[in-house]
């Protein structure tokens, strides 16, 4: 064991004592060898659900793109030569995401114990114990040595000082400071010190020019305050019945907190003054608007607190070091994959998983802050008619800083839970994952709730769910029965796709949308869209990053609007699972079908679209002009190509569907801009738009697993049904001639291409019905 340096216990400026060191030792003895943590360097690629390419080209000296699965980029037959014998990463490769080392380290002892995992874990829970009480003196010793203002004592003074220093000590943690920050108060504006703990960011403005930025924002402090006060009159004023009631459901949740000892109670703005202004006439303190956004299906309604860091430029006056990363729904498969990894390293079999959640107490709320000053939530009583406002102890919900320094706590002990206990767990802000073996019975979640009980930093009882097979996580189905087999089912939850449905009806009532309702919408429909098949329904929220980023009003529920709720109402909860094979065997030597497809547009004369498929020794063609209602269809502009394009993408999939449903797919086209709609499914345009869903839910339907890659024009195939015949030349009339002659071998092959109708295009609704009809008919074994 490696030298400890006692740093965290130094930060408050005492020498470690020997009860100290042996803690320390006993804890870092106790826990399981791992490689240190390491910050993240770089920032997420993809996830579970990407349809992705293979990333960014790199020109050679020969002026040729690599970067790409098949690297020919002249001769049609060498390329498909070539791409016969590629195989495409996984979904669970494209996630661009690897377990932690702790993560790693505890899947390989859950592995190693299997049925006697329980019983560790129990003796290891002695160790905290005993460990917990040996340090509980020091505590004392540590708060007179760091003296906390009354708002920390009111939402930390309780917790467990020295056994935090003890862990970070032990594990070596990168955030040595973290322990003194619940003494004294976490940095929550201004220079935000580097945890060592997220990923490290740049800073837009330098130090100089940061500092000139927040103090002309802090000399504007009196007059924000005025300004809020006038806004949140005129809101009021304005205000209709329900968000009337918002405001009175705002009151009670602060006065709720206040009574929990989290805030303080309601002050007027005479009492802020009195409280804040020096002496030489200054308002010391920024204030946050706070407004109750309504969310939540009929029924079922709830009010969440916003404090608009934005709005206040209070997030101006933040200069932070690093952002933080987050586990996505996908973090079951992820240890599966680890899992099965290790079961065939011993030969053993894969055991039966489960899955637990839970929720820290307060989040935020719990987290101190070292700058009262602003952390002021001001809101309107609609009762008394005036403006009110409350100190929040802790941090604020709608600051940057906020984000960073809460996370900090539940990733230092989501990595102490996995080393000390064996547990493979990782949280989502305050949400706790925990994937454990069920032979363990529920041993993983309690040692979890021992360690944050420890330290006092609580979990909420009443928001535990024991562990399942089949759970809800973050909003999404997680199903593991089929682990042992090893996969993993994940689909959006009813009741999350629900609220959001019911949150944009709600939009649409009221006849706007505000950017931040919109900033809202779109990061949980980007949420509950990760565990969709494809990138299904991302074209369809183009109008919420518009509004996301719009800076001025007014701000109407447009007619785009109107036909991404539509699309949403239709899909969301028709999809069928993301199914995620996972371990070794996920890339199986089974060759996924190869498809080529292209487009050509002429104005003036013939404008065609190709296919070309490769399964095994298989070949398929087929071809056409293309037809004058589609081009009808598209709006007006000099070149159609890249629609066009992607027009010819669909058309393999509603023309070859029993080819395809239920296979990889390797998908080559050489048109980018249609390779970007395909691999992200978000265009800009709505005729654009309405062409990429109808892939999505085609590919989702029939249950296409695709990989997107760009092909040169002169190596694809589909180059050649996409031309007028007659204006082949020897050499593509040659590479016909093969095609066709194996076709005529096999005596199937060619067929008529077929297009999505007019009317599938227009409605997502009428889209799905069409995929699922093909879907049905390749199931009974339809022809086609």
């Amino acid at each position: 064991m490696a030298e400890l340096d006692y740093a965290a216990l130094r930060a408050f400026g005492i020498e470690p004592p020997q009860v100290y060191r042996d803690a320390c030792k006993k804890l870092a003895n106790a826990m399981l060898p791992a490689k240190p943590y390491s910050r993240p360097m770089a920032k997420a690629k993809g996830h579970v659900g990407d349809n992705a390419s293979r990333g960014t080209f790199v020109r050679d000296d020969n002026g040729v793109k690599r970067g790409r699965l098949v690297h020919e980029h002249q001769d049609k037959e060498n390329h498909m030569a070539e791409a016969a014998n590629a195989r495409p990463p996984s979904r669970v490769e494209r996630a661009g995401y690897s377990c932690r080392p702790d993560t790693v380290a505890a899947i390989v002892q859950c592995a190693t114990l299997g049925a006697k995992l329980a019983g560790w874990r129990k003796q290891q829970r002695r160790i905290l114990g005993d460990v917990r009480k040996s340090l509980e003196p020091l505590n004392e010793t540590l708060r007179g040595a760091q003296p906390s203002p009354p708002n920390v004592l009111a939402v930390a003074g309780d917790v467990n000082l020295a056994l935090l220093c003890a862990l970070v000590d032990a594990m070596d943690w990168p955030d040595k400071k973290m322990p003194l920050n619940f003494a004294k108060g976490f940095t929550s504006y201004g220079k935000v010190d580097d945890s060592h703990v997220y990923r490290p960011v740049e800073p837009e403005l330098s130090e100089e020019a940061f500092q000139e930025l927040y103090d002309s924002i802090e000399a504007t402090n009196a007059q924000w305050l005025e300004q809020v006060c006038a806004t949140l009159k005129r809101r009021a004023e304005g205000a209709n019945q329900r968000e009337r009631n918002a405001m009175h459901v705002l009151k009670a949740k602060t006065l709720k907190e206040a009574n929990q000892g989290l805030c303080s109670g309601l002050m007027s703005k005479q009492e802020v003054l009195d409280r804040y202004m020096t002496s030489d006439g200054k308002l010391h303190a920024r204030i946050q608007p706070r407004f109750g956004v309504e969310q939540g299906r009929p029924g079922f309604e709830k009010v969440r607190a916003i404090d608009d860091g934005k709005l206040s430029r209070t997030n101006e006056m933040t200069r932070v070091l690093e952002t933080i990363t987050t586990c996505s729904p996908d973090f079951p498969a992820h240890v599966l994959d680890e899992l099965i990894r290790a079961c065939l390293d011993m030969g053993i079999s894969i055991p039966e998983l489960l899955l637990s959640l839970d929720d820290l107490f307060a989040a935020y709320r719990r987290v101190p802050t070292a700058n009262q000053e602003c952390m002021i939530a001001a809101m309107w009583d609609i009762d008394a008619g005036e403006p009110v406002f409350c100190e929040v102890y802790g941090h604020c919900f709608g600051l940057i800083s906020s984000v960073l320094n809460f996370n900090r706590v539940p990733h230092m002990l989501s990595v102490a839970t996995s080393l000390l206990f064996a547990v493979p767990n990782d949280h989502y802000f305050d949400d706790y994952l925990v994937v454990d073996l069920a032979s363990a019975n529920g041993s993983g979640q309690r040692c979890l709730d021992a360690l944050h009980n420890a330290v006092r930093i609580p979990l909420e009882p009443d928001k535990r769910k024991l562990p399942m097979a089949v759970q809800e996580e973050l909003g999404v189905t997680c199903d593991l029965s089929q682990a042992p087999s090893g996969v993993v089912m994940l689909s959006p939850t009813e009741g999350r796709v629900k609220e959001i449905i019911a949150d944009l009806q709600r939009c649409k009532t009221n006849g706007y949308m505000l950017p931040s309702e919109a900033e809202s919408l779109f990061g949980r429909l980007g949420f509950v869209l990760r565990t969709t098949v494809g990138a299904i329904g991302r074209a369809a929220t183009q109008p919420l990053l518009q509004r996301a980023h719009q800076q001025e009003g007014p701000f109407p529920f447009t007619l785009a609007m109107h036909h991404m709720l539509d699309f949403f109402d239709a899909t969301l909860l028709s999809l069928p699972p993301l199914r995620l094979p996972c371990g070794p065997g996920r890339r199986s030597d089974a060759a996924p079908v190869v498809v080529y497809t292209d487009a050509s547009f002429n104005d003036a004369s013939y404008s065609g679209l190709g296919i070309v498929i490769l399964d095994g020794s298989d070949r398929y063609v087929a071809g056409c002009r293309v037809p004058a209602w589609l081009l009808a269809a598209l709006r007006p502009r000099g070149q159609q190509i890249n629609h066009l394009e992607m027009a010819a993408a669909v058309a393999a999939r509603v023309t070859f569907p029993d080819v395809l449903a239920g296979r990889k797919v390797i998908h080559f086209l050489d048109n980018t801009t249609a390779l970007s709609k395909a691999v992200h499914g978000y265009a800009n345009e709505p005729d654009m738009a309405t062409v990429t869903n109808s892939l999505h839910i085609c590919d989702a339907m029939l249950g296409i697993d695709a990989w997107w890659e760009w092909v040169p024009s002169k190596a694809n195939v589909a180059d050649l049904p996409s031309r007028d015949p007659s204006t082949w030349d020897d050499e593509a009339r040659g590479v016909m001639a093969k095609l066709h002659s194996r076709i005529d071998e096999q005596g199937f092959g060619r067929r008529e291409l077929r297009l999505p109708t007019s009317a599938q295009l227009g409605s997502p609704a009428a889209m799905l019905h069409g995929a699922r009809m093909l879907a049905a008919g390749v199931a009974a074994g339809s022809p086609f």
